[in-house]
C-alpha cells in the first residue's frame, strides 16, 4: 500500500507530461493565409522599382494607396493606386499558383483600366502566416507603363 502511495505522484506527473505534449497547431492553408488586408511594401513597374513605403521619395507615389482585401467568404476588394475602389470576387487557380480577382467593378460599373473586370497575379512567394505576400501580374498594367507589375504586399 506504501508502495501504490508513493507511486502516484509519479504516475500523475507522468500522464500530465504525456497529454501536454499535444500536437502543434496545423499550417494555414493557403486561402486562410490570403485572407486578410494588404498593402503595398514594395513596388516594381518592369523590374524596377517606383515604390518603397520606406523611402520619402518614390516614382509612383501612388502605389501608397494601394490595398487589396480578400475576405474568407471570397469577396475582393482592391482599391487602385490612384486611389479607386473597385469590388468583385476572388479565388487561387492554377493548383493555387494563381490569385485571380474576378468581377472587378467601382461603384459606377466600371472595370479597372485596360481589363474586362478581371486581374491574375502570380503568387510569387508567401510566408509562413500570411503576413507578407509577393505578387506579380500576369498581364501588363496600362497604367505601369504597359509593364508586369510585381508588388511585395503586407499585412499591417
Amino acid at each position: 500500500m506504501k508502495k501504490l502511495i508513493l507511486s502516484l505522484p509519479i504516475l500523475f506527473a507522468f500522464v500530465l507530461i504525456l497529454s501536454s505534449c499535444g500536437k502543434d497547431a496545423p499550417e494555414p492553408t493557403l486561402t486562410e493565409k490570403l485572407t486578410k488586408t494588404f498593402t503595398v511594401s514594395i513596388a516594381k513597374e518592369g523590374g524596377v522599382e517606383v515604390y518603397n513605403k520606406t523611402k520619402t521619395t518614390n516614382i509612383a507615389s501612388g502605389y501608397s494607396n494601394y490595398k487589396l482585401s480578400l475576405s474568407s467568404t471570397k469577396s475582393a476588394t482592391l482599391t487602385a493606386k490612384d486611389n479607386t475602389t473597385f469590388t468583385g470576387t476572388w479565388a487561387l487557380t492554377n493548383t493555387d499558383k494563381t490569385l485571380s480577382l474576378t468581377g472587378l467593378k467601382t461603384s459606377a460599373g466600371a472595370n479597372p483600366t485596360g481589363t474586362t473586370g478581371t486581374i491574375e497575379f502570380t503568387i510569387v512567394t508567401i510566408d509562413g502566416t500570411g503576413s507578407a505576400v509577393t505578387l506579380e501580374s500576369l498581364q501588363p498594367d496600362i497604367k505601369a507603363s504597359n509593364s508586369i507589375v510585381n508588388l511585395q504586399l503586407v499585412n499591417p
